[in-house]
């Protein structure tokens, strides 16, 4: 039943632009926090970033976890410093901003 709701999604095309503009709008919003608190990411045409937090990513996953953030750590892929966040409703990446500050500052 999901993948034919799904599938039928695909040709509703005023739904299809309003999740790519609600995730051009998310992503925009992560990318200016992100350099306000000096993080590189890698540029995305996805609906997730890939984030350095110059820091062993299992541990800021497991805080970030606590605040009922959840993120996917790097290791997976190789890179253990790195986290790989979708980009979600804004009250969703704000929630992750806010939390990501506290714990990085702390």
């Amino acid at each position: 039943m999901t993948q034919v709701e799904a599938f039928t999604s695909l040709d509703d095309v005023k739904h299809r632009k309003k999740v790519l503009r609600s995730n051009q709008e998310g992503k925009k919003y992560l990318y200016r926090e992100l350099k306000e608190i000096d993080l590189f990411y890698f540029p995305t045409e996805a609906n997730f970033i890939f984030i350095d937090l110059k820091v062993d990513s299992e541990v800021i996953f497991e805080k970030l976890l606590r605040k009922g953030v959840i993120i996917r750590p790097g290791k997976t892929w190789g890179c253990p410093n790195f986290i790989r966040v979708t980009i979600g409703t804004p009250y969703e990446n704000e929630k992750f901003i806010q939390a990501l500050k506290k714990i990085m500052s702390s």
